[in-house]
């Protein structure tokens, strides 16, 4: 899929920095900023947030369940070769590998539930799979980036939860998008619409649970 880089392309022109530098930057920047590793610190965020309940226990659990079985998954994909890359770079591979992460993410949810977990951290883990659930339906028409959606995301619950102190995390969400749109693997419009899709829904969950 070509990509029109025009936008990103004026204002990195401006700076000082080599094409192939600004090429390893963007892929540093998408695999530290990838939605496992997003998930991973919306969970700590919550974590920090609960009080007087077995939260580190939480924690735990819900890294691996929510987070590490879908990457191993992932991974198995890529080593069978039915996928191209970890981030799934091409649409029509994207929907059915999605579908089962969903799946497990639910599951995993309900294990939580019934198991007795925080209620902030049964929050969270809903606005991930609410979000997964919507780019799953999007995916099989368009690609949305995921990318994008988990930063903005990421960004609403630690502003939420912690106020201003943690504004300078909103700084993820147009670096994510820089390094998805340089790496050719999203358009900005694409980019745009995740980083939309991850604002209105963490900001709505979390105001209809009362969190904010």
């Amino acid at each position: 899929m070509a990509t029109n880089k025009s936008y990103y392309s004026r204002i990195a022109d401006t700076i000082l920095i080599s094409e192939h530098r600004r090429d390893k930057t963007a892929r540093i920047i998408s695999t530290i900023f990838s939605p496992p590793l997003l998930a991973v610190a919306s969970l700590i965020i919550a974590a920090q947030a609960v009080e007087n309940e077995p939260v580190l226990y939480w924690t735990v659990i819900s890294i691996v369940l929510f987070v590490l079985i879908p990457t191993i998954y992932i991974f198995s994909l890529v080593r069978r070769g039915h996928v191209t890359d970890f981030h799934m770079k091409i649409r029509e591979q994207r929907a059915w590998p999605l579908i089962i992460i969903l799946l497990i993410s639910s599951l995993v949810f309900f294990v939580m539930y019934f198991g007795g977990a925080p209620r902030l951290m049964l929050i969270i883990s809903s606005v991930a799979i609410i979000q997964l659930m919507l780019i799953v339906l999007i995916t099989f028409r368009w690609k949305i980036s995921g990318h994008c959606t988990a930063a903005s995301g990421l960004a609403v619950v630690a502003i939420a939860l912690f106020g201003q102190s943690l504004l300078p995390v909103s700084l993820i969400i147009p670096v994510t998008a820089w390094s998805r749109v340089r790496l050719d693997r999203h358009t900005f419009t694409q980019s745009l619409a995740g980083i939309f899709l991850g604002v209105v829904t963490a900001t709505s969950i979390l105001y209809f649970t009362d969190i904010i």
